[in-house]
């Protein structure tokens, strides 16, 4: 198969191949400019990606997985494969980003997600299709981090998020922070000497102070910085995490998460693609700030929302597999076990269970009250 195409004035250029069918093999793609010098791309295989992406949860490492060093020594599928965005925060959208793809084996699988890798694994076995994870993630990030900047200003139920931004960037004055916070310091310092001379504990080090213009939470930042360097590459979906970092906001959950998934499925230009999410597990989030008690409760209800508003959307229950002492707890493959069922069920249409109940209605009848669920 041969394409042709014109490199622009800023020296960039795209084609698209036709469809090509599924290459168990590697193949080779070949670029050729019009005075005959080329480049060649080796050992390309055809199948499925996936973007994975979310805070630390999703990108919790398989060497932190139960069973690690069994999953790691089994790790042997040439036809998976990692490629891994490196971090970085951006003011302005970016084309490009730093990274490598791997091949799944027992000496590179320690360090990918977790969830990406018994995701993409079951998807493998049961479909026969070589498998990409695209890992685009940032611990504690929030959503609106992740969505552009125009999609989040379209919409008003979003405005108090943007204008506590701006704000913060408003009265941030480095200089005058930095001379605060040393004083801080040296008077901390001496609160030490004098707690260990009376034999008292230490106070803690006072924390420094962020510049809110080189936070990860700041609208738009890695959208512009790790996701927009990945469009146009075709995808087949997403799997995705919700953390603690929107605890703060969570009444907006139910307008920031369809905003995120539209924005994106937008931008790519195939279509409404596959969106997969994590439900929040059941971990005490009390040292988290949050305006409402029931923070992590209205995060799982604008998740379960989304299914009836997006189309190819789904959620993978935590609540009888998280632990409530453990932020990240280590049980990844029940988790990518219910994205990659969900997966098979409704992208590849295998006969697969892949969701609990889900609440439809209630009814009062006399004194009873009889509730209805979907997937009973």
């Amino acid at each position: 198969r041969t394409v042709t195409g014109t490199v622009g004035q800023d020296g960039r250029w795209q084609v698209r191949l036709p469809v090509v069918p599924l290459q168990h093999e590697p193949i080779e793609i070949q670029v050729r400019t019009s005075s005959n010098s080329t480049l060649t791309v080796r050992n390309v295989l055809v199948g499925d990606v996936w973007l994975c992406t979310g805070p630390s949860n999703i990108y919790w490492p398989v060497r932190k997985c139960d069973n690690a060093p069994i999953e790691i020594a089994e790790a042997t599928y040439p036809q998976i494969r990692f490629f891994t965005v490196e971090k970085n925060l951006a003011d302005r959208p970016q084309d490009d980003c730093n990274g490598n793809w791997l091949t799944c084996s027992p000496r590179t699988v320690a360090d990918v997600s977790g969830i990406g890798f018994f995701f993409g694994r079951q998807l493998h076995q049961q479909l026969d299709v070589p498998i990409g994870i695209l890992q685009s993630c940032w611990g504690g990030s929030r959503i609106e981090a992740w969505t552009s900047e125009e999609a989040l200003e379209n919409q008003p139920a979003l405005k108090p998020i943007l204008q506590s931004w701006d704000t913060d960037f408003a009265n941030y004055d480095d200089e005058r922070t930095t001379a605060a916070y040393e004083q801080e310091l040296v008077r901390w310092k001496r609160s030490v000497v004098a707690s260990e001379n009376e034999g008292k504990k230490a106070p803690p080090r006072p924390k420094k102070p962020e510049n809110p213009r080189a936070s990860q939470h700041r609208p738009a930042c890695l959208f512009n910085g790790m996701i927009t360097p990945l469009i146009p590459f075709r995808i087949r979906g997403v799997i995705s995490y919700q953390g603690l970092g929107n605890l703060y906001w969570a009444e907006h959950s139910r307008v920031l998460l369809p905003t995120m998934i539209r924005d994106w499925q937008s931008r790519w230009g195939q279509g409404a693609f596959a969106f997969g999410m994590v439900q929040p597990a059941p971990f005490l989030c009390d040292r988290w700030p949050k305006q409402q008690n029931d923070a992590y409760a209205l995060q799982r209800e604008a998740q379960i929302l989304v299914l009836d508003q997006i189309p190819r959307t789904g959620v993978a229950a935590t609540m009888d597999i998280g632990d409530l002492d453990e932020l990240h707890f280590t049980n990844k493959q029940a988790v990518a076990q219910r994205l990659a069922n969900w997966a098979l069920a409704t992208e590849y249409q295998e006969n697969v269970k892949y969701t609990g109940p889900i609440y439809e209605s209630m009814s009062i009848e006399n004194n009873r009250i009889r509730i209805r669920f979907s997937h009973a």
